[in-house]
């Protein structure tokens, strides 16, 4: 019963007494039926037909045994008018252009920001930690979202990403800027899956995939503007304040978001339609309330099995853990064996699971969720090289070799809109991405094999990107729209978040398997092609990288064998990104065909 239910309730308890004594057992008796009747249904509908099932029933009241965070955001969306909606999604597309242009900048600065530093072996760690650790760490952050709240759990990482900026801009040494790298890190993927959710709580399904991909369009800007701001800080300033800048202007960026959720809440608890309820716990019984609501001993088990998962292929990467060591086997033994202990204590120990498997055992969850593994594998099986080889085999300056590189996120951006508006309009994505963009990609990866050499034209390259980008775009948005079809509201967060995890594991096999492919390949086939007088020059050039490339002028024998090795490694990288997409075939035809055209949420949306 609703909070309207209860209100008439209070008005109507003079009729209850007019009720002879005789129709009371019969009333009993029906409301007895109605229950079990309700119970029925809960047990025999699907997830989807349950969620629509109350939004028919309750269209206009909080859903009573939603998590915290879920009513919070249906309170918000059943007062606010639908100007203040397309005002906030507006404003939300306002926060993606300024998290795009800042990281933009801050990858054109950063380097400068430690080189003068005496060593510094912490700045590759750091990177490849604070990588993994904001991938893995979106789980917990997608139950802070449902049990604590979307504006709160906003509010918080927007605070950690600035200290890790502030940290950054204020470090002088390795230690420190490594610290501060990792934060960075965690509050900018934190950030970036909460405006995420934002987008899911103020818009239908239907509209969904096309709010997210226009969500994505700010990095149509920024690939080209970010550099040249970047530069223009290193000019006017120092790179301390390229990064500095940021912490005062972010916070005023995000907080019209936070207020606007904020208010609407605070004015449905006026209204009456959410009240908060006293927990009547004490300061400790709340701590293990929460502790147990978060799992804590899964969430740690789950996170330390990813980590020790992923991190030795990226120290491998790095060379910092060469296959055949101690560490790297430890790591990933060990990282393995707790998928199992984890399983374990979810099955027989927790009493509320960190994951809704009823969610995650769905085939189109975890076909999705094997899409975005395969995608991100096959990206990174040739993306880690692809500048170098740009740069080098066409003797490209740096910001053409940078333009080649942006192709994919510009594409990417550009096409996932027009396939978010075929969504909207057919209301189907299955076959578009099985039929279409599966085949585009595939094409675009195998064509790439024969095009990648000193011998073709870099037209055909940028044809290769061009095919892979529109595909890229259809499927990252397809895999999306794909889980949180099969999920209820208050599954989105946690589906959302298991499909970043997804990246991270398979970006992170495809980084290493490409830094095995150039080490397998590329000393071979320079030494192969090296004039035989200056054969000894391999290892200098091998280690050397692109720079050590352009001592040689274009024509010269050992720059055409340079560039021949270059081309014979990209050729294998590209067979690798080849073959892994056969996965991508059973990982979509899983999926089950949904119709979008339904609602998942309560209230004002888009």
């Amino acid at each position: 019963m609703g909070v309207f239910d209860l209100v008439k309730g209070r008005h109507d308890h003079h009729l209850a007494a007019a009720v002879s004594e005789s129709e009371a057992p019969q009333q009993s008796k029906d409301d007895a039926h109605v229950h079990d009747h309700s119970a029925s249904d809960s047990e025999t509908l699907s997830l989807e037909e349950r969620e629509a099932r109350e939004i028919e029933k309750h269209p206009d009241q909080i859903t009573k045994n939603a998590q915290l965070g879920v009513q919070k955001a249906e309170a918000a969306a059943l007062v606010w008018p639908k100007k203040v909606v397309y005002g906030a999604y507006a404003w939300i597309w306002v926060c993606y252009f300024m998290l795009a242009l800042q990281q933009s900048i801050f990858t054109t600065v950063y380097n400068n920001a430690y080189a003068n530093f005496e060593s510094a072996p912490q700045i590759s760690t750091a990177n490849i930690l604070g990588t993994i650790i904001g991938g893995v760490l979106k789980l917990p952050i997608a139950k802070s979202l449902n049990i604590w709240g979307r504006t709160e759990s906003f509010l918080f990482f927007v605070g950690v990403y600035v200290l890790g900026m502030v940290i950054v801009a204020a470090s002088n040494g390795p230690n420190a800027y490594a610290a501060g790298y990792v934060f960075y890190w965690i509050g900018y993927d934190a950030i970036y899956l909460i405006l995420d959710i934002f987008i899911a709580d103020t818009t239908g399904l239907r509209n969904r995939a096309f709010a997210f991909a226009f969500s994505t369009t700010p990095f149509i800007c920024t690939a080209f503007t970010g550099p040249l701001a970047g530069q223009s800080f290193l000019k006017m300033t120092t790179w301390r304040w390229a990064i500095g800048a940021f912490c005062l202007i972010m916070p005023v960026v995000f907080a019209p978001l936070a207020i606007t959720f904020k208010f609407y809440q605070l004015k449905a608890e006026k209204m009456g339609l959410f009240v908060k309820e006293d927990s009547g716990r004490t300061a400790l019984q709340s701590l293990m309330h929460y502790i147990h609501e978060f799992d804590i001993v899964g969430a740690f088990l789950l996170m330390a099995a990813f980590v020790l998962f992923l991190l030795p292929f990226s120290l491998q990467t790095y060379g910092k853990a060469p296959y055949s060591s101690a560490t790297f086997i430890a790591m990933v033994v060990i990282g393995i064996c707790l998928f199992p202990v984890f399983a374990l204590w979810e099955k027989f120990f927790a009493r509320t699971h960190f994951v809704r498997w009823e969610l995650f055992k769905k085939r189109t969850v975890l076909g999705a969720s094997c899409l975005a593994a395969v995608l991100y594998f096959s990206f990174y099986s040739w993306d880690q090289y692809f500048f170098n080889f740009c740069i080098v085999v066409y003797n490209l300056n740096v910001s053409e070799a940078g333009y080649m590189t942006q192709i994919y996120n510009v594409g990417s951006c550009f096409f996932s809109p027009i396939f978010g508006l075929y969504i909207r309009y057919t209301r189907h994505f299955k076959y578009a991405a099985l039929f279409f963009a599966l085949p585009l990609m595939i094409l675009g990866a195998g064509l790439m094999i024969h095009f990648r050499g000193q011998d073709g034209d870099i037209g055909y390259i940028v044809m290769c990107q061009i095919f892979i980008a529109c595909a890229g775009g259809m499927l990252v948005v397809s895999q999306q729209i794909a889980v949180m079809a099969a999920a209820d509201r208050d599954g989105v967060p946690m589906m959302l978040s298991i499909l970043g995890l997804c990246n991270s594991v398979g970006g992170a096999i495809g980084y290493a398997v490409s830094a095995a492919i150039y080490g397998g390949t590329f000393p071979k086939a320079l030494l192969e092609k090296l004039p035989p007088g200056d054969k000894d020059l391999m290892e200098t050039i091998y280690v050397g990288g692109y720079l050590t490339a352009f001592k040689y002028p274009p024509g010269t024998p050992i720059r055409e064998a340079i560039n021949y090795a270059w081309g014979y490694s990209q050729k294998y990288g590209a067979i690798s990104a080849t073959a892994v997409l056969a996965l991508a075939i059973p990982a979509i035809a899983m999926w089950k065909n949904y119709n979008v055209d339904r609602k998942q949420n309560k209230g004002q949306v888009i």
